[in-house]
C-alpha cells in the first residue's frame, strides 16, 4: 500500500510541470526573437514535454508583412527540407514491406529514364546504395548548388518545375562527389529520385504514397498535405506567407521544391507531432528501422534526420530551406517544431537553441 502510494505520487510530480510559468517563459523567447527579426511577419513554434507540461503552441507576429491578421496555431505553411523526414519513413516502410532493401543497389530500384540519365553523368547506380541516399552519402550532387537554378526561379517564380527537368539541371550543371560512401553531401536531387521510387513501387503519387506509408490519419495528422498532389484537408488552417528576401513567396509554383526534397505543408502541431511519433515509434513498425533511420548515416546526418545538440541535449530531426525546423530530444521527451516566416531571418535553429535552454534550465 505504502509502495503503492510512493509510486503514485512520484507519477503525479513527473507530471506536473517543473514551473507554472515555462509556458509563459518560453513564449517570451519567442517574442524575443520575433521582435529582433522584423523581416519574418511571423513566428509559430509547437512545443510538447509531458515531463513539463507543456502541450503548446507559442506564436508571435502577423501571418503577412503589414497585415493586421494575427499568425495563429492554425496556419499551415510549407515545410521544405523537413519532407525528407518523411519521405525517409516511407522509404523505410517499404523496407519493412519487402519492396526494397536499404543495402539494395539504387539502380535496381530507380526508373530506367533516372537511371539512364546519371550513368551517362557518370554515376554508378550499382555501387550507390537506397541507404546511402538517404544518408547523403551516395555521391550524388543536387541541382540547387548551381547559382543558376535561383536566377531561373526569381526570374520565373510561376513555372512548373518537373522532377525531369531538376534532374536533368543536376546532370547537365554537376559531377558526381567523389565515391558512393566516401562523404557526406547533401543531395536534394536524391531524395527527389527516392521519391520517383516511391511512385514506381506503390502505384501512386507521391503525397498518397506517403501519405499511406506513414499513416497520417492513423496518426492524427490532420492539416498536413502534398501540396498540389493532394487537396488540402478541410480542417487545415490558411496558409501564412513565407518571405525569400522581399519576395512574398505565396503565389511561387511549388514545383521548385515539390518532388521528395519538399513538397508538403502543414501546421506547426502537425511538424512537430510527426518527429514526436516518429521517435516515439508510431510511424514505423519495426525497432530495428527506426534503430536504422537514427543511427545509421553520418555523425551529423542519419537516414532523413538531422543530429542537433541543444542545451546539452542531443536531438534528431530536420530544417527547411523557407526556415521550418521540427526536432525531438529523448532525454527531456522534448518535441519543438515550426516556421519563422523569412528565409532570410536568423535561422529557426538559434530559436529551437533557446527554447532548449529554457526547459533544460526548468529541469535542473
Amino acid at each position: 500500500m505504502k509502495i503503492s502510494f510512493v509510486v503514485g505520487l512520484l507519477c503525479l510530480l513527473l507530471a506536473v510541470p517543473a514551473t507554472a510559468d515555462l509556458p509563459t517563459d518560453l513564449q517570451s523567447v519567442v517574442d524575443e526573437f520575433h521582435a529582433a527579426n522584423p523581416q519574418a511577419p511571423g513566428v509559430v513554434v509547437y512545443v510538447e514535454s509531458p515531463r513539463f507540461g507543456l502541450n503548446h503552441v507559442l506564436v508571435a507576429g502577423a501571418e503577412d508583412r503589414g497585415s493586421k491578421q494575427r499568425l495563429s496555431a492554425d496556419h499551415t505553411f510549407r515545410i521544405a527540407s523537413n519532407t525528407k523526414t518523411y519521405v525517409a519513413a516511407a522509404v523505410l516502410r517499404l523496407a519493412e514491406q519487402g519492396a526494397l532493401g536499404l543495402d539494395d543497389a539504387f539502380g535496381k530500384h530507380l526508373p530506367a529514364k533516372y537511371a539512364d540519365m546519371l550513368r551517362a553523368d557518370g554515376y554508378d547506380l550499382d555501387a550507390i546504395t537506397i541507404r546511402q541516399v538517404l544518408a547523403h552519402t551516395g555521391g550524388l550532387h543536387e541541382h540547387p548548388a548551381d547559382p543558376r537554378y535561383e536566377q531561373q526561379i526569381l526570374e520565373d517564380p510561376q513555372h512548373a518545375w518537373t522532377r525531369d527537368e531538376q534532374i536533368r539541371c543536376m546532370v547537365e550543371w554537376t559531377d558526381p562527389i567523389g565515391e558512393p560512401g566516401e562523404k557526406f553531401s547533401y543531395s536534394d536531387d536524391g531524395y527527389i529520385l527516392l521519391g520517383a521510387i516511391l511512385e514506381e513501387k506503390t502505384g501512386n503519387n507521391l503525397g498518397a504514397a506517403v501519405r499511406e506509408l506513414c499513416g497520417y490519419e492513423r496518426l492524427g495528422l490532420d492539416s498536413t498535405w502534398w501540396e498540389i498532389l493532394e487537396e488540402a484537408p478541410a480542417g487545415a488552417g490558411r496558409r501564412a506567407h513565407q518571405y525569400y528576401g522581399d519576395h512574398d513567396t505565396i503565389d511561387w509554383h511549388p514545383g521548385l521544391d515539390l518532388h521528395g526534397g519538399g513538397g508538403l505543408v502543414a501546421d506547426a502541431r502537425d511538424l512537430g507531432r510527426f518527429v514526436r511519433l516518429l521517435m516515439k515509434g508510431e510511424v514505423l513498425r519495426e525497432e530495428a528501422s527506426l534503430a536504422a533511420m537514427t543511427g545509421g548515416g553520418t555523425g551529423g546526418y542519419r537516414l532523413g534526420l538531422i543530429v542537433t545538440e541543444a542545451g546539452g541535449h542531443v536531438g534528431f530531426g530536420h530544417s527547411g530551406f523557407w526556415n521550418t525546423f521540427a526536432y525531438h530530444f529523448p532525454a527531456l521527451d522534448l518535441t519543438i517544431g515550426g516556421a519563422v516566416l523569412s528565409h532570410h531571418a536568423e535561422r529557426g535553429q538559434v530559436l529551437l537553441e533557446r527554447l532548449v535552454e529554457g526547459v533544460s534550465a526548468a529541469s535542473k
